[in-house]
């Protein structure tokens, strides 16, 4: 262990890169027997939605029993759902961004229910993928990381907007909201005094670990197409309220643009 530490620091810089590596090299060097098991089926979702004339969405309950393979910016050949969904994960947030964390939870983005959004091309028969978001259920709000003490701030000021909460809770099941309610309250607890306020559970959903890859000159015209596509696939599958965590500055202004 010492010798591969050694190695590990003087080929990658550090552990953690290494190990980044690693996972990304496992998942793009499976047996080829494993990993072409369904390459010679091609296998199309018919109900999946389409955006803006070429671009498909879909929600998949659960991506680690979904056959169907897919291209990725990260490996030359096409790879199974959920193998290129942590793939994809692996390259973006950890080596990227360097949230060595995740490292210890990648199993998180290789099940489970999530949303996709992919294109298919005239040289490919395979899709390639261009967003995906992991969607948890109210049944194990205790995992979710929303909630998690590791994204709270006692710094942050929460922005109570009347009019905000009027329409939040107009367009949803759930209790009548004031102002008043959540003066000198901390973020925490605003936060989980709006999830308990939600009458119907089955109604909302934590979307989080969204990505975007492809061309990175299409990089925020894709990110709204993820936006919107996820927006109506989890309208249309009867979710009212979305909690998420926002890391990117470009969509806190596409949010506070849209206003109400």
């Amino acid at each position: 262990y010492f010798h591969i530490e050694q190695m590990a620091i003087k080929v990658f810089g550090c552990l953690l890169k290494c190990s980044t590596e690693f996972e990304m090299f496992k998942l793009i060097h499976k047996p080829m027997s494993v990993l072409h098991r369904h390459l010679d089926v091609t296998k199309k979702n018919s109900t999946s939605a389409i955006i803006d004339e070429k671009y498909h969405y879909e929600l998949v309950q659960d991506i680690s029993t979904d056959e169907r393979y897919f291209h990725t910016e990260f490996s030359e050949h096409p790879l199974p759902l959920s193998d290129v969904i942590v793939l994809i994960n692996i390259a973006t947030f950890i080596k990227e961004h360097k949230w060595y964390e995740m490292l210890n939870h990648l199993e998180i983005s290789s099940k489970g229910e999530h949303f996709i959004l992919y294109q298919y091309t005239d040289n490919n028969i395979y899709p390639t993928i261009i967003s995906s978001a992991l969607i948890q259920t109210t049944s194990n709000k205790h995992d979710w990381l929303f909630f998690d003490n590791f994204f709270q701030n006692t710094k942050w000021k929460p922005n109570l907007n009347a009019d905000g909460l009027l329409s939040l809770s107009h367009a949803t099941s759930m209790s009548p909201l004031a102002r008043s309610q959540f003066v000198d309250k901390s973020s925490t607890e605003i936060e989980n005094d709006l999830f308990y306020s939600i009458l119907d559970k089955t109604r909302a959903c934590e979307a989080i670990r969204l990505t975007i890859s492809g061309e990175k000159s299409k990089a925020n015209y894709h990110l709204y197409l993820a936006q919107k596509g996820l927006a109506m696939a989890l309208k249309d599958s009867g979710r009212d309220v979305v909690f998420t965590i926002i890391e990117k500055p470009a969509m806190v202004l596409f949010y506070k643009a849209m206003n109400l």
